[in-house]
């Protein structure tokens, strides 16, 4: 196809669907730079699928341009560049039956009841409706419009940071040949008696998992879940030694083994069940995310924290929220309670650090 005849029928097709599509000056102009750009100069097949990707919404547009398409094409070809528009033809007067019968009068031939037809030209040489430019987008006000499915922190980093969350301690039989000290027994004695043995040493950290759920913590569902199964299946923890409860903003008297809340069991008998070795996280967002400061839910988070430190005191708090967010919550009271970070890769690094130094790991 040449590119005088591919400008000519874009034009006459344009002007056929413009109004039926709802096309302007933009669209027209789109699709003569896609032309120039090289799309759809192989043959009219080509061409057409480009402008059914340009100005069609449905089926029934892309068969509206196939008709129009094909009208417009074989005029094209047969050498008539614009289709001439359908002007009314006037009938002639039938012959005269009887010469004897007296003509009609001239004014009800010359005056049709017909409204009159509005000018074919004046459409075309009417002004294209032109589409407004887009509005500039507003700025983000702060750091959480950012759309990164990865923010705050990636499920890499969760499964590297839970590496660290370690208490290595002997067990079983001394079967572990020593031979650094072995070694220095035989120096010490000037003669060899026997190997040294070690003890095997396992990581025997036990994980506790308070993880708020619904409300304000429900965009961060995504991230509370890939917490627990790279805890669970991504770390040096025995995945039996991960135990994961859920709450609704209070970890109170209660709470749930499933994320749905539906299945409640006491805390104490939870807590009953920590020792030495469990390191206890609560993920919540401490009415950060609302900017709320409730002094019953301090007063109620206060008293639970009183109650954990009674079975532990690896204790850490991660609060999904930015740390900037914190004050004038019940975050900025809490964080002088318990050791509280964000939920970042730092965070996250620090919060372990922090239950494992109190462990003793």
């Amino acid at each position: 196809m040449r590119q005088r005849q591919a400008h000519e029928l874009i034009e006459a097709l344009f002007r056929r669907v413009r109004q039926r599509f709802d096309l302007g000056m933009e669209e027209y102009l789109v699709a003569l730079r896609t032309l120039e750009g090289g799309w759809g100069r192989g043959d009219e097949a080509e061409l057409q699928e480009v402008l059914q990707l340009l100005w069609c919404k449905s089926d029934i547009d892309r068969a509206h341009l196939q008709t129009e398409w094909e009208s417009v094409w074989d005029s094209i070809r047969n050498g008539r560049s614009q289709p001439a528009p359908a002007l009314p033809v006037e009938e002639a007067s039938p012959p005269p039956t009887d010469i004897s019968s007296p003509p009609p009068p001239p004014s009800q031939t010359s005056q049709p009841d017909r409204p009159p037809q509005p000018d074919p030209t004046a459409a075309e040489l009417a002004p294209y409706p032109l589409k407004a430019p887009p509005p500039d987008l507003p700025a983000p006000p702060d750091e959480l419009t950012f759309l990164d499915s990865d923010y705050p922190i990636t499920r890499r980093s969760m499964s590297y940071a839970w590496r660290y969350l370690r208490r290595d301690v002997p067990t079983g039989p001394a079967t572990l040949l020593d031979v650094a000290a072995t070694v220095d027994s035989a120096a010490r004695q000037g003669f060899f008696l026997a190997p040294v043995y070690q003890r095997q040493r396992e990581n025997q950290a036990q994980l506790l998992l308070l993880v708020d759920r619904n409300g304000s913590m429900m965009p961060f569902h995504h991230f509370t879940r890939d917490l627990v199964e790279t805890a669970r299946y991504e770390s040096a923890l025995n995945p039996e030694r991960v135990h994961v409860f859920y709450f609704h903003n209070i970890p109170a008297a209660s709470v749930y083994d499933n994320p749905y809340l539906t299945r409640p069991v006491p805390l104490r008998q939870i807590l009953s069940r920590c020792d030495a070795n469990t390191a206890l996280l609560i993920v919540s967002d401490a009415g950060a995310a609302r900017g709320y400061r409730e002094r019953t839910r301090v007063r109620a988070t206060v008293q639970v924290l009183q109650d954990i430190r009674h079975y532990t005191n690896a204790l850490a708090w991660l609060n999904p929220m930015p740390s900037s967010r914190w004050s004038k919550t019940s975050a900025g009271i809490l964080r002088h309670l318990v050791p509280m970070f964000p939920m970042t890769p730092e965070g996250l690094s620090e919060a372990i650090d922090t239950v494992r130094c109190q462990l003793g790991g």
